[in-house]
């Protein structure tokens, strides 16, 4: 047949419209089989952990659906939709070569997918929707229906007890005004040369240098762990830290002070060491096994031995030892005292940037910014003494200034702000006095910024630094809470071992407890939190909680009463909450929603 190039030309729109039809009718088939695709969620509800929430979802489809169809790809979108119908794309299914595996010869997929937690999302739907479409023509494409497959948010893993509390240094301008300053300088094992870099105090040890003072008296105490080398490592680090003294001295002092230095050092021995131990926060048993074995009949060489097998010893290496690697230097100051009065008249010239900050002291400064109540003027104050002083006190309780605005702030970026400028402070005041104190509230303002990782870190070197045992179980119960927000559940058990026997540490075990489904451990944890916190709502809450997931009617009824009778916004989310959906229809949840 002869080929005509008007018929040809006659016949061209026809033939667009077919494949234009049949292109269509490709894409509703594909469509129609993924009617029969199936999607599993883990876990379902989806569960609120910490700052996210984490979800893994499987897509099997059609055997067919993709080999008949290599002209078409097709993908299945994800959106979690909050209440409100605030919607957010969290990604996609891709069905494209390479992207899939096959199970039971059908193409499957399977991917994890996360969002940020805020509570407006808590009532929520995760929906699906599919999309096929013409590798050839990109702007052909179908939709399936949408589809919702989890509904709302299970916030159990977000029971925990946070404390995050840390205030101002304590003013000591009025009682102790004739006490020593102390600076403490800490080594690595078996050393005794001073460091300036990061976390040590020589740049605060030359402004003493620099004072301008008729007579300087100087002590210098030396200390060394058990398990160093050598017997004079204690003497060798005073005299490491006085003769730098006298050399900065030579340097930067041009007022002829007087001088006197001594050197002494601590004892070290086993007793010392029990003593430590005492005080740290290791559990009851482990200490009396300590003493048991540094108290008892035996060599050195054999306690040493009995004392690296027993179960206190991973903690004495890591948080007792280094805190006896030290040396201390004692400054004696005397100073005349202005009143309350005159110092809170120049602190609001200074505020106001009417006169020098140079008119009061680091310690006037740091005393006037507690007589005004407002966190502006103390802000300024404190800002007024990290640029005249340079000392830790100043930028520590700057930093907490900023943590208290922060707390009061509602508009997330300008909250965020303010975490930044505390974090930014505390770890100036970190680097000149590397304490326990100061790196928990540095800790803690990582944490209370979300940065969870570098919060789990700096929470662990404060305990090493060592201090007192009150202090060293706030910092493990929120090492504890932080390591829960993280789900690692063992490890966080592990800490609330040493963070003592309170109301949080009892809170969070019960909750560890209860997320690794031990339910007669968190039943006795919870009652032991009630048994130090009467009628607390959030214990109540918890136990109700834990009688959902035992089927325990009573439990449910009870303590959910007491919770709602205590603080009535839990009848609300106890409506909301997933744990208690299969109780709805109840009457022990009806009973217990009666105050």
């Amino acid at each position: 047949m002869k080929h005509n190039k008007k018929n040809a030309a006659l016949f061209l729109p026809l033939a667009v419209a077919m494949l234009s039809a049949n292109t269509g009718c490709t894409l509703q088939r594909m469509v129609k089989q993924a009617e029969k695709q199936e999607i599993e969620v883990s876990p379902n509800p989806l569960v609120a952990n910490g700052e996210e929430v984490v979800f893994e979802m499987k897509a099997t489809l059609p055997e067919k659906m993709l080999k008949k169809n290599q002209d078409y790809r097709y993908k299945i979108d994800v959106v979690y939709e909050a209440a409100g119908q605030q919607r957010e794309h969290l990604g996609a299914l891709n069905f494209d070569i390479g992207n899939y595996l096959y199970e039971n010869n059908r193409p499957t997929i399977t991917q994890e997918f996360s969002f940020p937690y805020a509570p407006h999302k808590n009532k929520g739907r995760l929906l699906i929707q599919g999309t096929a479409i013409d590798k050839r023509k990109r702007d052909k494409v179908a939709y399936t229906p949408e589809e919702q497959v989890a509904t709302g948010l299970n916030t159990t893993a977000l029971l925990m007890v946070r404390s995050n509390d840390y205030t101002y240094v304590p003013d000591n301008y009025k009682t102790i005004a004739e006490g020593p300053a102390s600076i403490e300088f800490y080594f690595d094992e078996n050393t005794f040369t001073t460091k300036s870099y990061l976390g040590e105090n020589l740049p605060v040890l030359d402004q003493y240098a620099m004072d301008t003072v008729k007579l300087q008296k100087i002590k210098v105490i030396g200390s060394q762990a058990p398990n160093e080398k050598g017997t004079d490592l204690a003497q060798k680090r005073a005299k490491a830290l006085a003769d730098y003294y006298r050399s900065k001295v030579s340097l930067l002092d041009y007022s002829g002070k007087k001088i006197e230095i001594s050197t002494e050092t601590e004892p070290t021995g086993w007793a010392t060491l029990l003593d430590r131990v005492n005080k740290s926060a290791l559990p009851k048993a482990q200490k009396q096994e300590v003493a048991a074995i540094l108290q008892g009949a035996g060599s050195d060489k054999q306690k040493v031995d009995a004392l690296q097998q027993s179960a206190a010893f991973d903690y004495i290496r890591h948080y007792v030892y280094p805190t006896m690697r030290f040396a201390r230097v004692e400054v004696d100051y005397n100073r005349a005292r202005k009143s309350d009065y005159e110092l809170y008249l120049l602190a609001r010239r200074i505020a106001d940037d009417s006169i020098s900050a140079q008119v009061l002291t680091a310690e006037e400064l740091q005393y006037a910014a507690t007589l005004t109540p407002l966190l502006a003027e103390r802000r300024k104050l404190y800002e007024a003494a990290v640029k005249t002083t340079d000392k830790w006190p100043a930028y520590y309780n700057l930093g907490v200034v900023y943590t208290e605005m922060a707390r009061k702030e509602y508009r997330p970026k300008a909250k965020e702000a303010l975490l930044d400028k505390a974090i930014h402070n505390l770890n100036f005041a970190g680097f000149r006095n590397p304490t326990a104190e100061v790196n928990y509230a540095l800790a803690s303002a990582y944490h209370l910024r979300g940065e969870r990782e570098k919060a789990l870190q700096i929470y662990d070197y404060a305990i090493k630094l060592g201090g007192e045992q009150e202090l060293l179980h706030r910092i493990f119960t929120d090492k504890a809470a932080l390591e829960m927000e993280m789900g690692l559940y063992d490890e966080a058990i592990r800490s609330l071992t040493y963070s003592g026997d309170d109301y949080q540490t009892n809170m969070n075990l019960g909750l560890s407890y209860l997320l690794k489904e031990n339910y007669e451990g968190a039943r006795q944890y919870y009652e032991k939190a009630l048994e130090l916190k009467e009628e607390d709502p959030l214990a109540h809450y918890s136990l109700a909680v834990l009688g959902a997931r035992m089927q325990n009617e009573g439990m449910v009824r009870i303590h959910l009463r007491r919770a709602i009778q205590r603080d009535r916004s839990y009848m609300e989310r106890a409506f909301d909450d997933p744990e208690f959906a299969a109780y709805h229809g109840k009457q022990s949840f009806r009973e217990g929603l009666v105050r």
